[in-house]
């Protein structure tokens, strides 16, 4: 029997053993990453886990973006002091508001009452 490979079908057979390999590597190199810790990732220069903390000093390494933040952020300080502010700037501005439309329906009532003579007639009769 004849047993020669159509250069096609060769060239098919080293691609599909290629993209093979590469998924392979892939794999392995994500399973590696899996085994860093949390204040670690993966440095595929390297070969290894590297400490997030070299992050601060160095911090374009590729993959330092995977780290996840070891300080707590202060947004939420920032979001209660602006709420706060904008609160207490609403009800100051309320109360003044009640003031002043309290104020002018006092004024009002009283120019409403009419007004008692006390003295005589304006002009002599």
């Amino acid at each position: 029997m004849y047993s020669s490979m159509n250069p096609d079908m060769a060239r098919a057979l080293c691609w599909i053993t290629l993209v093979a390999t590469t998924v392979v590597t892939g794999i392995n190199a994500d399973t590696s990453s899996s085994r860093c810790a949390k204040s670690e990732f993966w440095n595929r220069d390297s070969e290894q886990c590297v400490d997030c903390s070299s992050c601060k000093q160095y911090p374009k390494t590729p993959n330092c973006d995977t780290c996840t933040p070891t300080e707590p952020s202060d947004s939420w300080r920032v979001a209660a002091i602006t709420s706060l502010s904008v609160l207490a700037a609403v009800i100051v501005f309320g109360a003044l508001l009640i003031g002043v439309l309290v104020h002018q329906s006092r004024s009002r009532r009283t120019l409403r009452e009419p007004i008692e003579e006390t003295t005589g007639p304006l002009y002599p009769a």
